[in-house]
C-alpha cells in the first residue's frame, strides 16, 4: 500500500481549493449578462414599446402630487417635457454603478434602452 507525501497531498489540495476558488469566483459582467440577442429595433413606438417600459420602471416613483426629485412621468407630455430638456436620456444611458443610473433598484436590459434611444433619436413622437 502506498501513501502519499505530506508534500504531495498539499501540494494536491492547494490546487484543488485552488482551482475551486477560479471557478467560484467568476465575475458578470451585468452590461453584457442581460444583453439579449434578437432585439428587434425595427419601428419602435411610444405605445408599443417605450410606455410598457416607463410603465414598468419608472412610474412607481415619479408619479402622484410628490414625485421623486420632483420629476412626474405619468404620461406621454411628461416622458417627452423630460426627453426635451435632456435628463431622461442622460440618467438611463449611464452606467450600471452610477449612483445616478436611473431606474436606480432595477436593470433595463440594453435591448430596451436602445429602444429608448432610438424612439429618442426619432423625435420621441407619440405614436
Amino acid at each position: 500500500m502506498k501513501f502519499f507525501a505530506p508534500t504531495e497531498i498539499s501540494r494536491f489540495l492547494f490546487l484543488t481549493i485552488f482551482s475551486l476558488f477560479c471557478v467560484g469566483c467568476y465575475y458578470d459582467n451585468i452590461e453584457t449578462k442581460y444583453n439579449q440577442s434578437g432585439c428587434d429595433l425595427t419601428s419602435i413606438s411610444w405605445t408599443s414599446d417605450v410606455k410598457p417600459l416607463v410603465d414598468q420602471f419608472c412610474v412607481a416613483c415619479h408619479q402622484g402630487s410628490s414625485p421623486a426629485a420632483g420629476l412626474l412621468l405619468e404620461g406621454y407630455q411628461d416622458v417627452k417635457a423630460s426627453v426635451l430638456q435632456g435628463e431622461f436620456s442622460i440618467r438611463i444611458n449611464k452606467p450600471s454603478s452610477d449612483p445616478l443610473k436611473m431606474p436606480p433598484n432595477a436593470l433595463i436590459d440594453s435591448c430596451s434602452i436602445e429602444k429608448i434611444n432610438i424612439w429618442i433619436a426619432n423625435g420621441a413622437l407619440e405614436n
